[in-house]
């Protein structure tokens, strides 16, 4: 969908009682977009974050003696721009925007699975933040003694993307495309609608924001009951169709 189509849905439904910037009641001027778009990126990182709405992957090739690693674009292969002198992250398939949210599964070369953050697995995969992956020692090290399948120079990495940013200046919302489905746009409306009407926070059992905000949580409810996100089974296997393994 468009961004016009978001901005239009508010205009003559949740927004259609109020001013946004000074002018008429559910007008959404030109010099409006700049606080809506900042709505609508807030919306849609939430949604992203509670449905999985979109995948990202990437190969982490490990380092000597190196069990920490920040996952971060400056580490990417394919960013030009940075001047690192390791880039442990091979991204060539698919550019690494820094765009995780979590790292959802992770794989050795030959597609065994590691846990992860499963403390009691002595070789899981550990996220003591959201963009640090922590690898067991004996797994970097290739010990001798491990299980061949868990002998592996670099690790597939699978985790839970954001939605691109959407920079305020000079947006052009009948050509912006945002990658939402249709079934989830009535809990992003619902959400932009909690702020816009409470812009100082969402509180108060009176408070209209609250009574969208609530009905926000009622609308996530129910897509998550109907299992509306992205199918997370034979991932390794459309992995390797793409030629990442």
């Amino acid at each position: 969908m468009k961004l016009k189509e978001i901005f239009d849905q508010l205009t003559y439904g949740e927004l259609s009682q109020i001013s946004i910037g000074g002018g008429a009641a559910g007008t959404v001027r030109t010099e409006d977009h700049p606080k809506l778009v900042a709505h609508v990126n807030l919306g849609l990182t939430a949604l992203y974050k509670r449905f999985n709405l979109k995948k990202g992957q990437f190969k982490l090739v490990l380092q000597p003696s190196m069990t920490m690693y920040a996952l971060n674009a400056k580490y990417a292969s394919t960013n030009t721009r940075s001047r690192e002198a390791v880039k442990f992250i091979n991204d060539t398939g698919m550019p690494f925007r820094d765009d995780l949210l979590k790292v959802e599964n992770v794989y050795s070369d030959t597609g065994y699975e590691f846990g992860v953050n499963n403390p009691a697995d002595p070789f899981s995969m550990n996220t003591p933040s959201q963009r640090m992956l922590v690898v067991p020692a004996d797994i970097v090290a290739r010990a001798d003694w491990l299980p061949d399948e868990m002998k592996t120079s670099s690790l597939t990495v699978f985790y839970r993307a954001n939605h691109p940013k959407i920079e305020a200046e000079d947006v052009e919302p009948e050509d912006l495309e945002i990658d939402l489905p249709d079934t989830h746009l009535e809990a992003l409306l619902l959400f932009i609608a909690s702020r816009v009407h409470t812009p100082i926070g969402i509180g108060g059992e009176d408070n209209t924001g609250n009574t969208y905000f609530q009905k926000y949580e009622l609308a996530c409810q129910e897509l998550e009951n109907k299992n509306l996100q992205i199918d997370h089974a034979t991932q390794y296997d459309r992995l390797q169709k793409g030629g990442w393994v």
